[in-house]
């Protein structure tokens, strides 16, 4: 059986970042990235079964902001942002053990297609976005990027909930590395229609920030 867990709004946004910067902010102990405003979200994945005792599983994610943001080394930066990956994995059915695995991300700034009301309903137009694969070297921390076509993306996340407010707080610390990612955030459960199939879908309003202090792989 696999899991998913979702670290925040744009968390795909937030790895990928890691990646790209943290070769470059080697000399400091940590990468920090902070947001504030409204986001929402959406996953979906369909799995079938290859019938040789293996499964593949396709899954994507398409994360949204208006607000603002900051990361280390960058100054901080106002308006909207959308995000999306897309995934194709194939695993041993019994054991999860994974046997290929591709992911693909891209992000737009300032598309011109959002359209946010707050936590009532966001629509997103149809907005093209490039897709890029990353990789890494485990020895020498260098990240590189290669282009992977692109995407277009839609959908409308309607508010179908009452408002709750929350606080929460993640951390992950193994000896090597750490992780920790704070919210603090009044959310609504929503109803998403777009340009694919989505079981995990949300929207909030807050602050989100994350920190880490390893190279995300």
């Amino acid at each position: 059986m696999r899991t998913r867990v979702r670290l925040g709004g744009l968390a795909a946004g937030l790895v990928v970042a890691v990646l790209v910067v943290a070769p470059v902010a080697a000399a400091s102990p940590w990468f920090s990235v902070k947001q504030t405003g409204t986001f929402a979200f959406a996953f979906g994945e369909t799995c079938q079964d290859n019938g040789d005792g293996t499964t593949t599983c396709q899954g994507q994610s398409l994360d949204v902001l208006e607000g603002s943001q900051k990361s280390s080394g960058s100054r901080r930066t106002a308006g909207q942002q959308v995000c999306t990956s897309t995934y194709t994995v194939t695993f041993v059915t019994e054991t999860g053990e994974p046997l290929n695995q591709v992911e693909a991300f891209g992000c737009v700034s300032d598309p011109g297609t959002l359209t946010v009301d707050g936590l009532d309903s966001i629509t997103l137009a149809a907005t093209e976005i490039d897709l890029f694969q990353f990789s890494c070297d485990e020895e020498t921390g260098e990240c590189t990027e290669t282009p992977a076509g692109s995407i277009t993306v839609s959908g409308t996340w309607m508010g179908v909930g009452p408002l709750v407010t929350s606080t929460g707080r993640f951390s992950f610390d193994d000896g090597v590395c750490r992780i920790v990612q704070s919210d603090r955030t009044t959310q609504r459960p929503a109803e998403f229609s777009g340009s694919f199939e989505a079981f995990d879908v949300g929207m909030s309003q807050g602050t989100f920030s994350f920190r880490t202090s390893c190279i995300v792989v």
